[in-house]
């Protein structure tokens, strides 16, 4: 069965699937639905989680095992599949076939993937999937559904915000639904009933500062490491949190990864990730100056500098991410 994500609450108010896969490449709508999938198998009693990521030569022998096993704490168990590819491969196809064919009532199959493309919803496994359980596509909220959407999310959070202020974001986060959501969470800390303006988010989202935290990413990403330590410290001096700048580089650090870790190679990688057109070339040079050991090192840095800016080591947090910012501009410290 197949329903939309707007759907599934509904249908959790009468009771649970045996089975999901919820697929597409919006990575927060993904996040919330397959949240609020497991939090109401927790209330049915599903207390236990095997959790599966399906990478590289991976064994599905494991999640048969796992499906077969008896469950140490609870009759029942969240089986869940994390597939970033959508491809589950031949041994995969025929294992999530057979899990379907005999399921079994004292689990719950949870199945999370990159974009099925039509050939794939196709193929024998995902039809077996759509006949037991639910499929719940995702697809990217077009530019007209974005402001409805941000209003809900304002809503939810507790917040107005102004038509200008709303299509401002839209511009400023570039249809990024994560990114439109972190911005939006900053705000409840002016508490309830706060209204946004676009002059908040022209100051908040990088507007009326001298330099933003995303200028300053940009800049380091095609390789400007003395313009990017410059912007850097022009951002301390005018007032910027550390934690602002760290969230927007750590962000654009996981979007390298996931680029240059593109089996099919950096402009797919740059097609998946819906990278806008005017910011292709800013990953294309980082891409060239990084490979996937390098990304990762910096990844940790952010980590260092997090524990740093709370306070856990006693390190200077602005030495630190000016260090990240060489390195992600490809000159590092030695």
């Amino acid at each position: 069965m197949r329903i939309k994500p707007d759907q599934l609450q509904k249908h959790l108010t009468k009771g649970l699937a045996g089975s999901y896969m919820v697929h597409g490449d919006e990575p927060l709508l993904q996040q919330e639905i397959c949240d609020a999938i497991r939090n109401k198998a927790r209330q049915e009693g599903f207390v236990e989680r095997d959790l599966f990521h399906v990478e590289g030569r991976f064994d599905w022998q494991q999640i048969t095992a796992s499906d077969q096993a008896m469950s140490l704490f609870s009759s029942r168990k969240i089986i869940e599949i994390r597939m970033p590819s959508g491809k589950p491969g031949k041994e995969g196809a025929t294992a999530l076939s057979q899990l379907m064919a005999q399921p079994n009532p004292d689990n719950l199959v949870l199945i999370s993937s990159g974009k099925i493309d039509s050939k794939s919803q196709s193929a024998k496994w995902f039809k077996a999937l759509d006949t037991v359980g639910v499929c719940i596509a995702i697809f990217p909220l077009e530019s007209q559904h974005m402001g409805r959407w941000i209003n809900n999310r304002a809503q939810s959070l507790a917040l107005k915000i102004t038509p200008e202020a709303c299509q401002l974001l839209i511009q400023r986060t570039e249809g990024n639904l994560l990114a439109t959501s972190q911005e939006l969470e900053k705000f409840t800390l002016n508490g309830a009933d706060f209204e946004i303006t676009a002059e908040h988010i022209d100051a908040d989202v990088g507007g009326f500062a001298r330099y933003s935290n995303y200028q300053l990413v940009d800049t380091a990403l095609t390789g400007q490491a003395s313009h990017s330590l410059t912007m850097l410290y022009g951002l301390k001096e005018e007032g910027t949190n550390a934690m602002e700048i760290l969230w927007v580089l750590s962000r654009e650090i996981r979007l390298l990864i996931n680029v240059i870790n593109h089996p099919q190679g950096v402009e797919a990688g740059l097609k998946q990730e819906r990278v806008w057109e005017k910011r292709k070339d800013y990953l294309r040079t980082a891409a060239q100056q990084h490979n996937s050991r390098s990304a990762q090192d910096m990844l940790r840095q952010c980590e260092a500098i997090d524990q740093c800016v709370k306070g856990v080591s006693k390190a200077n947090a602005w030495d630190l991410l000016g260090g990240l910012i060489m390195q992600l501009a490809g000159k590092p410290i030695h």
